[in-house]
């Protein structure tokens, strides 16, 4: 297939590769990881698709009840994996951030403090993958999206490149998100009620999300050393991720 950056999947909205950004040394290849939202209720099509691209391996970092309530119609087709983050689904402890006006950097900066352990074991299980890999959430924009940052920026993918890559979710789930509101898709088995925030990636939030690891650890490369990722999951990220100039 034409490598292409939003792939029309079947059945999904905001499926993305992470393929043509500059990165140090070179640019990052197509086919390698895609991004995407739950890929729940997939019609035949759409898993056909994802066959025909070259699927090697789906990760769902959703938590156990997400998965119960609306299961991956990847598990028992294609390698499948459960990388969950505790707490569910596109939630947090709000009480729990610092005070101020709500902003999904906080969201993010506390889970990459407190739940180093999940980042090492996503960032891991993509570099050590023979083939390609589709990590997701529900959405595709809040866990997905700390993990999209990480495998970008390991390579030395820019800021803003990162936080764009990020921006897009806002654009491409608007009929999901739309479901969301009216209630015709529930993504969780009790009744919600979504604050406006919910359905937003603004640049302000992954830019301010990517200072963090540049203020507090020197980059990204280094909190992922420092959280235990290893030199050579590091490298062997980047010989699979990154065609270099010639």
């Amino acid at each position: 297939m034409t490598p292409v950056r939003h792939l029309p999947a079947p059945g999904l909205h905001n499926c993305r590769d992470l393929g043509g950004y500059a990165a140090e040394g070179g640019v990052t290849r197509f086919g390698v990881f895609l991004r995407s939202e739950a890929p729940c209720g997939l019609p035949p099509a759409g898993i056909d698709f994802l066959r025909r691209w070259g699927l090697g391996e789906a990760i769902d970092l959703r938590g156990e009840a997400e998965i119960a309530w609306r299961p991956s119609a990847l598990e028992g087709v294609l390698p499948y994996r459960k990388i969950s983050l505790s707490g569910g689904a596109e939630t947090f402890e709000k009480q729990n951030l610092p005070q101020g006006p709500f902003s999904w950097d906080k969201v993010y900066i506390k889970r990459a403090r407190e739940h180093a352990d999940w980042i090492r074991a996503v960032v891991t299980a993509c570099a050590e993958a023979e083939g390609s890999v589709l990590f997701h959430c529900t959405t595709g924009k809040d866990r997905t999206g700390i993990i999209s940052c990480c495998l970008l920026g390991a390579v030395g993918v820019s800021r803003e490149d990162i936080a764009a890559d990020y921006c897009l979710s806002m654009v491409y789930l608007q009929e999901m998100f739309e479901g969301m509101r009216t209630g015709t898709l529930t993504i969780r088995k009790e009744p919600s009620h979504f604050e406006p925030y919910v359905f937003e990636t603004p640049f302000t939030a992954m830019a301010a999300f990517y200072d963090f690891f540049t203020d507090e650890y020197g980059g990204i490369p280094a909190y992922l050393r420092q959280i235990g990722v290893s030199d050579e999951a590091l490298t062997r990220l980047r010989n699979k991720f990154v065609a270099p100039n010639p």
